[in-house]
This record gives C-alpha cells, structure tokens and sequence, in this order.
C-alpha cells in the first residue's frame, strides 16, 4: 500500500524557491566565466572612466558612482566563478592582454605600420597590376608600370584614404591579410569553375583571384574592426579556410579529374571551411599559439597521409587512395583541437613548434637527398617523421610547463615551496598531566605532536 504524502501551499513553495536556487546555481557555474569576466573588466565605459582617474582628471558623481558600482559588479562576478575559471583566468591574463585589440587602441590612438605590413600590401598590389597587364595583354613598359603603380597605391593606402586605417591593431591587419589570401584562393576556385580548361582560363583565374582578395580582404578587416576578435579566432577561422579546400579537392580528384567541377568542389570547401572555423573559434577561446600549433600538427599528419598514398599508388592505380591524406588531414585537425584545450600555448611556444618543425622536415628531407634515394615517398615521409618527432617534443614539453604554472598561481615563482616539520613528543606528557576539562574550557590550546608549516 502506497503512502501518499500530501504538501501544503508554503510547502510547496518552499519547495519550488529550493529548486529554483539549486538550478539558478548549476547555472551560474556556466554564466560566470574567466573569458566573461575578462570582457566585463575590459569595457569601454569603465576603462575610460578609470584611465579619466588615472591620469588625475575630476570625474562627475555619476562617473564617480558609474566606477563604484562596477568596481562592485566586478568583485561579485569574480566571487561567482568557479575555482577552475579563477585559474584560468590568471593563467591567460597576460595572453588576452596581448591579443586584444581593444587593450591596444586604450594604451595607443594610432598603429604604426611595421615594415613587413607595408611589404605585404605591396606584394598584394604587385599581383593585382600583374592581374590587370595579363588580362588586357599588355606588352613593353605597361606590362612592368602598371604593376609598380598598383603596387606603390596600395603602399599609399594610409595616405590615400587615413580614415579607413584609424584605430586599428595587429589583429586588425592580421584579419586583412587572412581575407586576402583566402578571397585569392577562393577566386581561382570560382576561376576554374567557371572556366575550366577553356582558353581564357588564366585570365579568368587571375582575375576573380584578385577581385576575390580585394573583397575578402577588405570585408574581413572592416569586421575586425567592428567586432575585435582576438588572434587566436582570426588564425583558427584561417587555418579551415585553408584546409577546407585542400579535404573537399582531394576528396573529389579521388572521383574524377574534371576542371570545373574541381573548381566548384575548391570554392564549396573554401565557405565551408571558413563558417565552420568560425563556429569552432567561437566555441572555444583559442589563443594563437593554439592554433599554430594546429595547423602545424594538420600539415604533418596530411604529409603523413600523402607518404602511405604515394607508397599504395606506386602498386595499385585505384584513385580511392587519395583519400588517405584527406583523412589524415582531419585526424590531425580534430586531434589538434582536442590536443591543445586547457594548455593555452601563447603565441611564442606555438611559432616555436611550428619554426622547429618545418626545420625538423628539411633536415629529413635533405637527409633523404644525401642518401640519393629513388623511392619518391621516401622523401615526403622523412621530412613528416623528422617534423612530427620535433613537433611532440617541443608539444610535451610547453604543456607540461604550461600546467605546471597553475600551482604557482597567487606566489612568487621564483621562491620555492618551503616545508618544515617539527617532531614534539614531550607535548604528549604534557597533555598527559593535564585534565581534560583544561582543554574544554581552553579550545584555542593545541599541544600537537607533530606540527607542519608550508610557505609559499
């Protein structure tokens, strides 16, 4: 026989409120996060109030009040966040101070632009007046001049239009240049499709190159703009603009050879890649060592894939094995990805495995040419083995470092963890003398035997 307990209305409401702050506090466990709070504590308003502060300048009681109330906001969001978010946060601090751009527009009004930057829109310039001469079959002195000049303009963009260069940053640029190699290669994808083997292709190909990254280009610097994303975002959104191209190319050469529809397949992996890049960056806060190292680990593993294609193919002529560096390509993306999560590699260990690496697979491959070997496999597996050997040693050891900084976190590096322990048997003939309504009445008295200090 069941028993059925019947509530009353304050019971049941009691109820309901407990149930409320239980699922309210499940899910602040996910709203109050170290990347949130790092937005928060980076606000616009709340920085230039505070720098107003700073540089000694009256503020208005509403500013007054604005920068205490947040002060307090501030402090309650931090109290919020789990132990795990704290960590983080203090861990990757110094990064997201480096990659954000707000943070560099707040400490300076204008950005310079390095000399590699100016050597970039040159070089961008000299292909698109090499595009135009092509096009309109220039010969003699226009052939060589209107490349110069097209060069020499986009080396004059911050003078020609200043506006468009104002409060800009490395990301900003880094974002520019990504849409200009990315739109370059999605143009000749919509160039082959278009044309295919016909007789203008190379017209068509260079082109739409150009015109797709201008555009590209130009979209993807004015969004940096807008939106600031970090380094990390911009290079992983790049790294499957890249390698989205590269699966659905090989994935269809396995099928057939057909120009146009290798074009089509190109430029359908070229958007893929980049919506995808951008759902993933936006899932997990990548910094740009992480994605160095991703694309590092991704081109070894297609390397990998392309050794054991080219070693099946020199026996059988099935196009079916092409197929085996696409695989490889997205075990090593997907393992990358994985790999890197609660490591946080900051931007120098990621272009230190990625500089290791590509050196480790010249040293392979020059090894391989030493030795005079006839087998072409020989030569993309040495300079793969050599890289990805390199790769997981510099790998292994920034992440064991990088973990290791969490129990430094809140002390002095430099200062050691000191522990000390002191033996006192006499406390225990001592304790013995005493009554034990003595330790009643005197809580606070310890008379322990053993006694453990840590300092740090």
């Amino acid at each position: 026989m069941r028993k059925i307990i019947a509530l009353t209305r304050p019971q049941i409401l009691l109820v309901a409120v407990i149930l409320t702050l239980a699922t309210s506090s499940l899910y602040s466990q996910n709203l109050y996060t170290a990347k949130g709070y790092w937005e928060e504590l980076n606000r616009k308003p709340y920085h230039e109030i505070l720098l107003k502060q700073m540089s000694g300048d009256s503020l208005t009681v509403e500013q007054k009040n604005y920068l205490i109330d947040y002060m307090y906001f501030l402090q309650s969001y931090y109290d919020r966040m789990t132990e795990e978010e704290k960590l983080a946060f203090a861990r990757m601090e110094e990064q997201w101070k480096l990659e954000s751009p707000r943070n560099e527009q707040l400490v300076q009004e204008d950005f310079n632009l390095r000399a590699r930057d100016r050597l970039v829109n040159g070089v961008y310039g000299l292909y698109y007046g090499a595009s135009i001469a092509t096009i309109f079959e220039m010969e003699g002195g226009g052939a060589v001049g209107v490349p110069l000049i097209m060069a020499g303009l986009w080396q004059l963009g911050p003078v020609i239009n200043p506006k468009k260069y104002q409060n800009i940053s490395v990301a900003t640029i880094r974002a520019g240049n990504s849409g200009k190699i990315l739109g370059a290669l999605n143009g000749i994808a919509l160039g082959l499709a278009v044309a295919g083997d016909g007789e203008y292709n190379s017209k068509w190909i260079l082109g739409l190159s150009s015109v797709g990254s201008i555009a590209m280009g130009e979209l993807m610097f004015q969004g940096q703009k807008k939106r600031n994303y970090t380094l990390g975002y911009i290079d992983i959104v790049r790294h499957h603009g890249f390698l989205g191209p590269v699966v659905t190319t090989l994935g269809y050469l396995s099928i057939d050879e057909n120009t146009n529809l290798t074009g089509v397949s190109a430029l359908a992996g070229g958007i893929g890649g980049l919506i995808l890049g951008h759902k993933v960056a936006k899932r997990y806060d990548y910094s740009q060592g992480d994605a160095d190292v991703i694309s590092s680990l991704t081109w070894i593993t297609t390397g990998l894939g392309g050794t054991l294609a080219v070693t099946s193919l020199a026996e059988d002529t099935n196009r079916g094995l092409i197929l085996i560096p696409v695989a490889s390509a997205i075990a090593g993306s997907v393992f990358g990805h994985r790999s890197v999560k609660g490591v946080h590699f900051n931007s120098r260990q990621g272009s230190t495995i990625n500089l290791a690496s590509g050196g480790a697979a010249l040293v392979g491959l020059g090894m391989v040419t030493i030795a005079e070997a006839e087998e072409e496999y020989l030569y993309v597996g040495a300079a793969s083995v050599c890289a990805l050997v390199m790769h997981q040693v510099l790998y292994s050891s920034y992440k064991k470092k990088n973990l290791e900084q969490n129990l430094n976190i809140g002390r002095d590096v430099s200062r050691p963890l000191q522990f000390s322990m002191n033996v006192t048997p006499e406390n225990y003939l001592l304790s013995r003398k005493l009554s034990p309504e003595y330790f009643t009445q005197n809580p606070a008295v310890s008379l322990p035997l053993v006694s453990m200090k840590l300092k740090f």
